[in-house]
């Protein structure tokens, strides 16, 4: 008696969600390594990156759905960070929880925006904006914000909206990396 019930829910779910009522784009935030022009050295702990971002979500498809990502944003930022560092030559540690304050200097940030949202049939707009502090033995030694904004083609063979969002963060990181080495 009671599958005579569920069989109508079922299908009414099956249709909505192929109607795209119960769709949300969520993307995979990924990062690749762009060129490393600037020498580092020399230790350095990155601190996990807080997520101040107004509302969680990234932005929305041209008809209003939600676009989210899969992945932590801040980890996302703090962990790119970690691997450009390592790959201009810092002897690079990354900390989650916990830092004692000594004589290596320390990393910490804040990612303020991550917004990617569709702008036409095939582009995406996306916009990282991140607050970064270098601290040296207990004292700041230096603050900035870096942005980066990218918009371009998002189509299966050429792009994806997860490719737009990981080329914003290498430019973000072309800005940030030359910065913090040079406060280290």
């Amino acid at each position: 008696m009671r599958i005579r019930y569920l069989l109508p829910v079922a299908l009414v779910l099956l249709a909505l969600a192929f109607s795209g009522c119960l769709r949300e784009n969520a993307i995979k935030l990924n990062y690749a390594l762009g060129p490393t022009l600037t020498p580092c050295s020399g230790e350095v702990v990155i601190f996990k990156f807080a997520d101040k971002r107004k509302m969680s979500r990234l932005g929305s498809d041209s008809d209003g759905t939600p676009i989210t990502a899969l992945s932590d944003v801040a980890d996302w930022v703090g962990w790119a960070l970690f691997d450009e560092l390592r790959a201009a030559g810092c002897e690079v540690k990354y900390r989650t929880s916990t830092v004692t304050p000594g004589e290596t200097p320390l990393v910490t940030g804040e990612v303020l925006e991550a917004t990617l949202n569709q702008t036409g049939t095939t582009t995406y707009a996306g916009k990282v904006v991140v607050r970064v502090t270098v601290t040296k033995p207990g004292q700041p030694a230096h603050t900035e914000k870096f942005t980066s904004e990218v918009e371009d083609v998002a189509v299966p063979g050429y792009g994806t909206p997860s490719d737009i969002m990981a080329e914003v963060l290498r430019g973000l990181m072309a800005e940030a990396v030359p910065t913090i080495c040079a406060n280290l």
